[in-house]
């Protein structure tokens, strides 16, 4: 039987804190802005209509390093049973998928291929396991950076729609000279959020 892997009990589908959709509290953590005092009329409605923007983008950036963070806990979990399974010197157990895969005429599995698999298990040891190991978490810490980066890449595409729209709604309600460029306060169009600073697995 496959051992837990450490820190299974922190594990994001174990602890189930991951915003779901009808659930209202499971969005409390992702936050929204109030309006400024001094904003008033018009430009306050702008600010309160951005902030949705700013607070969907928010929320879909938690939803996405969630699915992430619960892809590589799936993963682990399946190289502990792999582990487990090659300790134990079994074959692949059968389910709908390797019955569906078995059944693909392009990916036949060779009495070559079977024998290497079989080879594959019983020279099963801990350092082949930590090696897997390390395999999941080198590719998942690469999808990692692509995702932030991508979410930096929102946030700041966001931010430069918003900034434009902010000054065009200030020339066009005289708060300055139609030529001019204007000062935008940062607490008037903040940026979003983009904190690169999270662990896909629990420490």
């Amino acid at each position: 039987q496959p051992k837990p892997p450490q820190g299974f009990k922190d594990y994001l589908m174990n602890r189930c804190t991951y915003v779901l959709a009808g659930n209202a509290s499971s969005r409390l953590p992702v936050s929204q802005v109030a309006p400024p005092t001094p904003l008033q009329g018009p430009i306050k409605d702008l600010f309160v209509e951005q902030e949705k923007e700013r607070f969907r983008l928010r929320t879909q950036h938690v939803i996405e390093k969630e699915k992430l963070v619960l892809s590589v806990e799936q993963e682990i979990l399946r190289v502990h049973g792999r582990a487990a399974r090659a300790l134990a010197n079994q074959a692949l157990p059968f389910s709908a998928c390797t019955i569906l895969r078995d059944e693909e005429v392009y990916s036949a599995i060779t009495p070559e291929q079977e024998e290497k698999d079989r080879n594959a298990r019983s020279r099963y040891n801990g350092r082949l396991f930590l090696s897997w190991l390390q395999d999941v978490d080198d590719k998942w810490e690469k999808i990692k950076e692509a995702m932030l980066l991508r979410h930096h890449n929102e946030a700041e595409s966001l931010y430069a729609v918003q900034k434009m729209d902010w000054e065009w709604k200030m020339k066009e309600l005289g708060l300055c000279e139609f030529k001019a460029k204007p000062v935008i306060e940062e607490a008037h169009v903040p940026m979003v959020h983009v904190s690169d600073d999270f662990d896909l697995l629990p420490a």
